[in-house]
């Protein structure tokens, strides 16, 4: 939680001007995902925002702008939240 709100802090934002979140649904280990997720949701709740899930196979060569362009063209999931585990 720290990391973010250094972050936030760094852009200067306030948590309020956040309209979408977006947060990876792995693959991944099971703790993180979940820690993950609990922190978007919660962002989003609070601040009516929009929660966007990816997996990491939607990033093209880590370029996470794409993910801007996917949401724009409707490619992302929004609020159906449903994680990817690995082992």
């Amino acid at each position: 939680m720290e990391l973010l709100l250094n972050f936030i802090n760094k852009k200067k934002l306030k948590i309020g001007d956040i309209d979408r979140i977006f947060v990876n649904l792995g693959p991944g280990k099971f703790t993180s995902l979940r820690i993950s997720l609990s922190i978007a949701k919660s962002l989003s709740l609070a601040n009516k925002a929009n929660l966007i899930g990816f997996k990491s196979s939607d990033l093209i060569n880590n370029n996470y702008l794409n993910l801007l362009q996917f949401d724009k063209k409707k490619l992302i999931i929004k609020d159906l939240i449903k994680p990817i585990y690995s082992s």
